[in-house]
C-alpha cells in the first residue's frame, strides 16, 4: 500500500495503448516505469485483444514475469478501457499483483454514450458496463484543469496525491503520457515497415 508520504524514488507503472485500428485482432500496450523524480526506469510492451477482456490478466502476466514487480508502488492506466473496449478490471489487476491500481481520464465520463456503444457492439455489454461503473470516477482538480480518477487498493487521498505528483503540466500524468507517446511512435514505425 502506498502511504501518504511519497519519496522521489517512488515508482509508478504507467499504461496506455497504441492507436486503435478497426479490424485489428490485437493492440499494442506500453508500460513505463516512472519515478516521481522524473526518471524513466523501464519500458515494457505487450499486446491485448482488441475489444477483448484480457487487459488485466495480460498486464498482470507481464508485471509478474518482470524484474520490476517489487519496485512498483502503483499501476496507473489511461482511463477504464484499452484497445477499444477492452475494459481494464482494476479489481482483478489489483488482486493478481497486490499493487494498487489507478485509472485517470482527462475527459468527463459519459456513461450514457458508453452504454450505447457497448449495447450496439457487444453481446456481453452488461458485464463490461458493470466493470466500468463498479468504481465511480471522482473529480480531481489539477493546476491545469480537471481529471477523473478511479482507484483500487489505495485510499482516494493517496491516489490523488500520486496523480498530482505525476502530473507535470496539463491533465495527463507523466507515466501515462510517456506510455502514450511511446505507443504512438511504435505504431507509426510499424505502419512504415512493409
Amino acid at each position: 500500500m502506498v502511504g501518504t508520504s511519497l519519496k522521489r524514488e517512488t515508482r509508478v507503472l504507467g499504461i496506455d495503448d497504441g492507436p486503435y485500428h478497426r479490424g485489428s485482432l490485437e493492440t499494442l500496450i506500453v508500460m513505463t516505469l516512472y519515478r516521481l523524480d522524473g526518471y524513466l526506469d523501464a519500458v515494457m510492451t505487450s499486446r491485448v485483444t482488441t475489444d477483448g477482456m484480457d487487459s488485466a490478466s495480460r498486464i498482470a502476466e507481464i508485471l509478474l514475469g518482470s524484474r520490476y514487480l517489487q519496485q512498483v508502488r502503483c499501476i496507473m492506466s489511461d482511463g477504464a478501457c484499452l484497445a477499444g473496449f477492452n475494459v481494464l478490471d482494476i479489481d482483478e489487476l489489483h488482486q493478481r499483483t497486490s499493487v494498487p491500481v489507478i485509472t485517470v481520464s482527462d475527459e468527463t465520463p459519459n456513461t450514457g454514450s458508453i452504454m450505447a456503444a457497448l449495447k450496439a457492439n457487444f453481446d456481453d455489454w452488461e458485464g463490461r458496463l458493470k466493470l466500468i461503473t463498479r468504481h465511480s470516477p471522482r473529480r480531481l482538480e489539477l493546476d491545469d484543469g480537471t481529471c477523473f480518477v478511479r482507484e483500487k487498493g489505495i485510499t482516494p487521498k493517496a491516489a490523488d496525491d500520486i496523480v498530482k505528483r505525476c502530473t507535470v503540466r496539463g491533465r495527463v500524468p507523466e507515466p501515462v503520457r510517456l506510455s502514450h507517446m511511446i505507443a504512438s511512435a511504435m505504431d507509426a514505425v510499424a505502419e512504415e515497415v512493409p
